[in-house]
């Protein structure tokens, strides 16, 4: 995975009455469906104020970033048409969150039950990850003293 890009030209316009330096506007596309192989998921909001977003960047403090892979998160709201860094209002929607409200990240990965279930959990296989987990656990949480 790469690092995040900045964006340098098509900064938003500074809203000088309302600043938040907790403010982050997202921006992406509302979740309709996930497509899989033979089916469709359709994701329904179960309120009109929460919906499933595809997030691709977002700015915070006057810098706009590109995410190196979207990610899909629960948001507030159905969005507003996107406005400032690059983001075309035709296609792109943003969404106004502050960095400590909660949220739900959803990882999607697509690939066989071997694959996502049997070779990521057997021993043999184990991800990088486990490995981290642990290693930190071997030494009290990464404490080389106590």
């Amino acid at each position: 995975m790469s690092n995040l890009v900045e964006v340098t030209q098509e900064r938003p316009i500074p809203d000088y009455e309302a600043y938040s330096p907790s403010k982050i506007r997202l921006y992406g596309v509302p979740v309709v469906s996930l497509d899989l192989k033979d089916d469709s998921i359709f994701c329904i909001p179960v309120t009109p104020d929460k919906c499933l977003a595809l997030i691709y960047g977002f700015c915070y403090q006057g810098h706009c970033y590109s995410l190196p892979e979207p990610v899909i998160v629960l948001v507030n709201g159905e969005g507003d048409l996107a406005q400032g860094c690059g983001w075309d209002p035709d296609y792109y929607w943003s969404w106004d969150v502050d960095k400590q409200d909660q949220t739900i990240h959803l990882q999607v990965q697509s690939d066989s039950f071997e694959e996502l279930i049997l070779k990521r959990n057997i021993n043999t296989t184990k991800q990088p990850v486990a490995y981290s987990i642990a290693f930190q656990m071997s030494h009290r949480g990464g404490k080389l003293t106590e």
